[in-house]
């Protein structure tokens, strides 16, 4: 049952094999890098030459992690294609079984960011071994240092750069002294180590917090999905029981109406979606696309509805009234209280429309409260007007409202007809930027097709002040139409196997001796009540800042908690694969400033693949692979029907003095004796000393948990796995009318736990049902800013990701600059000419940015855009100084604009983007611009 790491590499076919030739100018190397690193291999290799092995593994060119297969002849990968045994990249695949060998005469879909993986892997400009800053943070020089020396001072600290003592991670690894002795919820010193990381999956980050809180015992693990989507997550899990990633059934729907799922060129998984959508418009279904641009997506729709940024959730608002108000919404879905009584109405999941909330404390009305007796979990329901328990009722009334115990209360769907009828049509119209006939029209053609349509939506819903609410109407939509579930409706994706061993053969989460319990609070104080705070207590409301009780993960408070020292200060920051300074909006001065105060941040490390433009202000920059070059296991997105466990495994290694993050963990763990690493990091003899010991076990319960892998030993499963990539299964999607993989959960309206939840800033509970606000700061300010005539938005293209695909030059050329884009006619109108040099500044800042104008069609006037992933002032654009030498940078990297640097500053607070205080997200959407001539 040990397999092992000599074997499991084995089952990796090229780990650690490098192109030997000359060195390179950046660092010392052995590694010569391909000649056709900006061109094409000379020759393509055909699929037949024996010599040219074929790993399987996983993309990461964006998020939707497809399965990939890479070619590689002599330790060197020539070609990327996807793995034709997944559904990810075909829509009929190869069956399971088939022979690896003749597999190689198939390939899988891939876009183009997988495509140019290869030249991400063979970035001249990569960081090839540890760098340390000379002279002061910023001033981008450089030596060369062993990782020995830099795990010898990373660890022990001491007078590092002739600046004073900085404490090292032995002495930061404190749980016995508070932070702060007077508020001792805060939690030991151990938290005043902060691990931030940008993009970062699955196991790589279970092994990460491992690490971080196991190893270190700090709370404060943070990834970046606040800067991304996480709005998005927070409104589908109070609506759909904890499932976040919902997605329409392509491929039996009729009617999709889009609220910013921009399908075709992002969303994930970008390629799998695509295909499904094409296939969908091919077989005659209809789709309606709400986006301020004439996107991809509405490019193949019936209706494209050009709505005001932020004006969603009005518009989805004034299309409930109209369902609820035309009595076309699913009466036999809503009236089931229970499974019980959903099951009998041929549902597999049932909602809270029915319930009675309490109008004193926004709770629902339970049975021990109405004098009922069952226990106070047991929901209320009116029968017939009656008081029941919803557990003895078949059917129960969606309207009513009735006084219990002089309580009064209402039905979940009376309060949201009363929500939605706050404002008229007209209003909601207005509000949204929209005629009403359009309106009334999209909610007519929506309540059509009984449960065979379905509203989607995404990023551009999530990233506003009130993005929560906006998307908690949109899920609404679905759940007035009865459609979870069922095949052609809303559905929760395919099925992946747990690679943490729940029922397999090792149960990571169980074989952790010896790891440290983190306690205290975050720096972003997240998933915690402010009432809980000794500031609380000494001064009630409101917070410094706000806390965010109902979300995690708050990548923007953590930053802004960082450069404010509140609650707590930081000493030692570790950023992964991150760049709040570039992803994040309006931040970028203030928190370079702060990166260089070695006050605010005594120790600055970061792993990454290259200087980027935040860790060029770092300490430390300790080389990480690329995921060409790396191990992973993680699942699909969820429009990927079936069965998908994928592993991502090395295709070679190109710079051998880089290490993966995990193998850097695992070295830095070992020297500081952490009993859950080394020769018993998993339990007496059991070794955690090398990636591979945590990957093999992985797939092994990869293996043991699917239980159809063929092979007598579990190293023969495992190479089995690897072999192909992963687990995929495509049979068994369908369960007669339904999806095989199903929510079959209570599905809620009305949202308790958030209008129980008070908001930091105010002191007011939050609303518990969506509504339309203004855009507002964090004390609940409406922002106006007048004078400042258009609203700012950013989207991404099929060919750039975020901000790490600027080092493809295949992808460069399809655009090697973007552009700063406006309504054709209002531009004209105001004296601007296609290319002329602009400036877009916002009321916090007035410096701006320059950029070439692109006056289209298909913008929505009032509004200006920008792709992403352009406007660098690092990530190898700039001239770099290592080992006193100058490196020059490739200035094709810093073309183009970035708008997140005019965005809007919530002044209210300081250091931070506007944000939504209930589902976490950056705001990239609200904040309005004026353009000018530069």
């Amino acid at each position: 049952m040990n397999l092992s790491r000599r074997k499991f590499l084995q089952g990796a076919t090229t780990l650690g094999a490098t192109v030997a030739i000359a060195p390179l100018a950046f660092a010392k190397s052995d590694v010569e890098i391909p000649s056709w690193s900006e061109g094409s291999p000379a020759i393509d290799t055909l699929d037949t030459d024996p010599s040219v092995q074929f790993v399987h593994s996983v993309c990461l060119g964006c998020r939707s992690d497809c399965n990939i297969r890479g070619k590689v002849k002599d330790g060197v990968v020539i070609k990327i294609d996807g793995n034709p045994y997944s559904q990810m990249t075909l829509d009929k695949p190869l069956e399971y079984s088939t022979d690896p060998q003749e597999a190689r005469k198939e390939a899988g879909k891939l876009c183009p960011r997988g495509q140019a993986g290869v030249q991400v892997l063979y970035d001249p400009l990569r960081v090839q071994q540890p760098l340390k800053r000379v002279g002061k943070r910023g001033e981008n020089k450089w030596q060369t240092i062993s990782w020995e020396q830099a795990y010898e001072e990373i660890i022990e600290g001491g007078d590092l750069f002739g600046e004073g003592k900085v404490e090292g991670l032995r002495a930061v690894r404190d749980m016995d002294t508070l932070i702060d002795p007077e508020a001792p919820e805060l939690g030991p010193k151990a938290n005043q180590f902060v691990f931030l990381a940008g993009r970062i999956e699955n196991a790589r980050s279970d092994l990460s917090k491992r690490f971080v809180n196991g190893g270190l015992g700090s709370l404060n693990w943070f990834e970046h999905t606040t800067a991304c989507e996480q709005s998005h997550h927070i409104a589908s899990d109070h609506t759909f029981a904890g499932k976040h990633h919902l997605k329409p059934d392509f491929e039996n729907a009729k009617l999709i109406l889009n609220f910013g799922a921009n399908y075709g060129e992002a969303n994930f998984p970008m390629n799998g979606l695509s295909r499904k959508m094409v296939n969908f418009l091919t077989k005659g279904g209809k789709m309606i696309t709400v986006d301020p641009r004439f996107s991809v997506s509405a490019s193949h729709s019936d209706t494209w509805v050009p709505i005001i940024p932020g004006g969603d959730g009005a518009f989805a608002l004034g299309m409930i009234q109209w369902i609820i108000t035309n009595e076309r919404y699913d009466k036999s879905f809503l009236e089931a209280p229970t499974k019980e009584a959903a099951a009998k109405r041929g549902e597999s999941s049932w909602s809270d429309a029915t319930y009675l909330v309490r109008e004193d404390n926004g709770e629902f009305l339970h049975g021990d409260a109405a004098g009922l007796g069952g226990t106070k979990e047991d929901y209320v329901v009116l029968v017939d007007g009656a008081l029941t328990l919803a557990a003895k009722a078949n059917a129960a009334d969606l309207f009513g409202e009735v006084t219990v115990n002089s309580i009064r209360c209402k039905t979940v769907f009376q309060k949201l007809s009363e929500r939605a009828s706050e404002k008229s049509l007209a209003q909601y119209a207005e509000l949204s930027g929209i005629p009403e006939e359009l309106m009334i029209k999209v909610a007519d053609e929506f309540t059509s097709y009984g449960k065979l349509a379905v509203a989607d939506f995404y990023r551009g819903t999530a990233q506003h002040t009130n993005g929560f609410h906006i998307c908690r109407a949109i899920c609404i939509l679905n759940l007035l139409v009865g459609n979870i579930d069922h095949r052609g409706g809303y559905q929760i994706g395919g099925s992946t196997t747990s690679y943490a061993g729940d029922k397999g053969l090792y149960k990571i989460a169980d074989l952790n001796p010896g790891a440290l319990k983190p306690k205290g609070i975050r720096i972003s104080r997240e998933q915690i009540n402010y009432e809980e705070s000794t500031e609380f207590k000494k001064k009630g409301y409101p917070a410094k800042r706000p806390w965010f009780p109902l979300s995690k993960d708050v990548y923007q408070e953590a930053v802004a908690g960082i450069v404010e020292g509140y609650p707590y200060p930081c000493k030692i920051l570790w950023l992964h694969m991150g760049t709040p300074a570039y992803s994040v909006p309006a931040i970028k001065e203030s928190l370079i400033e702060s990166l260089k105060d070695t006050q605010k941040i005594p120790l600055f490390i970061s792993t990454d693949i290259v200087i980027g433009d935040t860790s060029m202000f770092a300490d430390y920059i300790l080389p990480d692979v690329t995921y060409m070059e790396q191990w992973c296991a993680q699942g699909a997105g969820p429009t990927i029907l079936g069965l998908v466990s994928s592993v991502r495994q090395p295709m070679t290694h190109v710079f051998p003095n880089t290490k993966s993050l995990e193998n850097i963990m695992i070295d830095i763990a070992k020297k500081m004796g952490f009993p859950n690493f080394g020769d018993n990091g998993f339990g007496t003899g059991m070794p955690l000393n090398k990636e591979e010991d945590w990957y093999f076990k992985l797939v092994a319960n990869l293996a043991t948990q699917y239980g159809k892998i063929p092979g007598a030993t579990v190293e023969d499963q495992v190479q089995y796995i690897l072999d192909r990539g992963g687990i995929f299964d495509s049979s068994g999607t369908y369960d007669g009318l339904f999806m095989k993989n199903k929510l079959g959960k209570l599905c809620n309206i009305y949202a308790e736990k958030v209008a129980t939840t008070v908001d930091s800033m105010t002191g007011k509970n939050f609303d518990g049902l969506p509504l339309h606000l203004p855009v507002m700061n964090a004390k609940d300010q409406e922002i106006r800013d007048d004078g400042y005539p258009f609203i700012a938005t950013t989207y991404k293209p099929a060919f750039q990701s975020h901000s790490r695909t600027v080092n493809a030059p295949w992808l460069m050329e399809v655009l090697p600059e973007n552009f700063i884009e406006m309504n054709d006619e209002e531009g004209e109108k105001l004296g601007f000419k296609d290319g002329d040099v602009v400036k877009v500044s916002g009321p916090t800042s007035k410096e701006g940015v320059v950029g070439k104008l692109r006056l289209r069609p298909g913008m929505r006037p009032g509004v200006v855009s920008t792709c992403i992933g352009y406007g660098h002032w690092h990530y190898g654009s700039a001239d770099t100084i290592i080992d006193e030498k100058t490196v020059a940078g490739d200035k094709r990297r810093s073309k183009g604009v970035n708008i997140n640097y005019a965005m809007r500053l919530d002044d209210s607070i300081g250091n931070v983007c506007l944000q939504d205080k209930i589902g976490g997200s950056c705001s990239f959407y609200d904040s309005h611009v004026k353009i000018e001539k530069a």
